[in-house]
This record gives structure tokens, C-alpha cells and sequence, in this order.
């Protein structure tokens, strides 16, 4: 069964603080691996610099790392020149944490906040 997860983004310009926006920018999710980094989606950005990814956590599972659960994220935005800004690692991000008072999941979706360029 998928479990979906959403990751959130933003991208401005670092000298003039304006959102980075337009068609040719696309921002591509990856988990990083010891071997190969997983593909795990990409969008668009819309005028206020931010995108919306969803995807289904199993994708961050692979040869080198089987059932991983907890993947270590990283942002790649590219326009058509190519790769304009690589993100640091966010390592062993929890998407499967529960409320200690309520048990339910609370991190389904999970916002990475604002990147200069």
C-alpha cells in the first residue's frame, strides 16, 4: 500500500530576496544513498518560488537501501542550462512520527523552508 508524502520547498533570489519562479525552473527530490540516490519526484515552481511534491514513500527504498523508512532528502533546482542549485543532505527525515499524545502521524507532509540561489 502507497504512503503518500508531500515535501515543500521554497527558492528565492539570495541578493534580492524575490521568489525564483517561471516554466523552465523544475525542482527534482532525490534520497540520498551510498550507491545510487533514488528518484523520488519533481515539480514546478509556481510565482511565490514554491514547490509541492508529492510521492510514495516506498520510492526511497531500493537495492542499497531495502525498506528504508526514514530516507536522507536533498533539493536539486534546474532551469535549461542545467543544475543552478544543489540543497545540503537532510539526513533520515521521519515522514512516519507519530503524536506522543494522540498516536496519529504528523508528518505525512514536511516543509524544508526557504533556499537562496
Amino acid at each position: 500500500m502507497p504512503q503518500m508524502i508531500k515535501v515543500i520547498a521554497k527558492f528565492v533570489n539570495k541578493k534580492t530576496g524575490e521568489p525564483v519562479s517561471g516554466e523552465n525552473y523544475i525542482v527534482r527530490l532525490y534520497d540520498n544513498d551510498v550507491v545510487s540516490d533514488d528518484f523520488l519526484g519533481e515539480g514546478k515552481l509556481n510565482n511565490a518560488g514554491e514547490v509541492h511534491i508529492l510521492t510514495d514513500l516506498s520510492k526511497a527504498s531500493s537495492f542499497d537501501s531495502p525498506g528504508e523508512k526514514k530516507p536522507d532528502l536533498y533539493f536539486e533546482l534546474y532551469n535549461e542550462h542545467g543544475v543552478v542549485y544543489q540543497s545540503k543532505v537532510f539526513a533520515n527525515v521521519d515522514f512516519l512520527e507519530e503524536d506522543k499524545v494522540t498516536g496519529k502521524k504528523t508528518g505525512l507532509t514536511k516543509d524544508f523552508g526557504v533556499f537562496e540561489i
